[in-house]
């Protein structure tokens, strides 16, 4: 009896501290600040380096408050005389970068040589002269002109025309393919015998108007046909003849036709005003070797 009130007593702590509720435990150990020692002095008083976490920012909201960009800054006017200077007002620049025309058309000695050759060829009356340039202006003038007084067949050309070489082939060949071919359905006026033209180089802007640009004569490409004479009876001028229903009206309308097989520009009667009393024709070289007759 004695061994079994000991196990009891042993027992009852036990159950005590099974039925008790728990008890928190002690609370964490802190680490004390350690003591600064005489060499830390002069670190205590250093702020530490904190890390800033970096923040992303909408794309709606950087659009907003986005500084405005910076502007590029603006070239210097050139002056007056300077490569790209415009005059006030004006839109074609004062500095020319291509040389004038005349320059840019005239031919090589090799095919200047050819073109001589080939108005001798054709019997053409003509002689070289000297290169023809305007003072006032550069845009003007021919560098190898020839004075032309006669034309194949004959036909002579009244008055003296002087003129690009080129433009002289084209003439000749026109009068030798066509015109004469022409003028033999017309045996009442005999032969063709002269061809009287109004104008050929002159320096003068197109229509002979004041300004703009300057006219395919102003550069030697150029001839305006007047009048057609004949051996016998009267010439044929150029006119407005539409519908009028004569020989003379079929003579100039194959002629006016026909020149557009040799020059790049033929006008006439009905083209415009400026062209109701003679065909003008010229060698003007455009894009795609386009020509234009009316």
């Amino acid at each position: 009896m004695r061994l079994t009130l000991i196990a009891a007593v042993l027992a009852t702590p036990v159950l005590a501290q099974e039925d008790a509720p728990a008890r928190p435990g002690p609370p964490p150990e802190t680490s004390l600040t350690p003591m600064l020692r005489p060499g830390d002095l002069g670190k205590a008083a250093e702020t530490p380096e904190v890390e800033t976490p970096e923040i992303e920012v909408p794309a709606a909201e950087t659009a907003e408050t986005a500084p405005p960009a910076m502007k590029a800054p603006e070239a210097e006017t050139p002056e007056a005389g300077a490569p790209g200077y415009v005059a006030p007002d004006n839109e074609i620049s004062v500095i020319d970068p291509e040389p004038p025309v005349p320059d840019r058309i005239a031919f090589d000695a090799a095919a200047l040589a050819a073109c001589h050759a080939a108005l001798d060829d054709l019997g053409v009356s003509y002689r070289e002269i000297d290169p023809i340039a305007e003072p006032e202006d550069a845009g003007c003038g021919i560098r190898q002109p020839v004075e032309v007084t006669g034309l194949p067949g004959g036909v002579a050309l009244e008055p003296t025309g002087q003129m690009r070489c080129e433009t002289a082939l084209a003439l000749a060949q026109w009068v030798q393919d066509f015109a004469l071919p022409a003028s033999e359905a017309l045996p009442e006026r005999g032969r063709l015998s002269a061809i009287e033209q109004g104008s050929t180089y002159v320096c003068r802007r197109r229509n002979n108007a004041p300004d703009g640009k300057l006219s395919e004569h102003a550069v030697g490409n150029g001839v305006d046909i007047m009048s057609f004479r004949f051996a016998e009876g009267p010439p044929i001028p150029v006119m407005p003849r539409e519908r009028d229903g004569t020989m003379a009206e079929a003579f100039q309308d194959a002629a006016r036709a026909t020149a557009c097989l040799h020059f790049t520009t033929v006008l006439g009667p009905g083209s415009d005003e400026a062209h109701a009393d003679h065909l003008h024709l010229d060698v003007l070289a455009r894009r795609g070797g386009f020509r234009l007759c009316q």
